[in-house]
């Protein structure tokens, strides 16, 4: 997978418009087949952490 940061364009963006941005813009040239581990590790991540979350919910009430 390749990732490269992306200059921004001087004339499309302020400098005030450049303060406010929180992230930076990158391009990604990549595989679908390359991101579907990753995609998948985050799915399992988030699925265990809302198991979690319920399961302290329900033992609380």
């Amino acid at each position: 997978m390749t990732i490269s940061h992306r200059a921004t364009e001087s004339s499309t963006v302020s400098s005030e418009e450049l303060k406010s941005l929180k992230v930076a813009r990158i391009a990604c040239c990549c595989k679908l087949a390359d991101l579907l581990p990753v995609v998948q590790q985050l799915h399992r991540e988030a699925a265990r952490a809302h198991a979690t979350r319920v399961r302290q919910r329900s033992e609380a009430a």
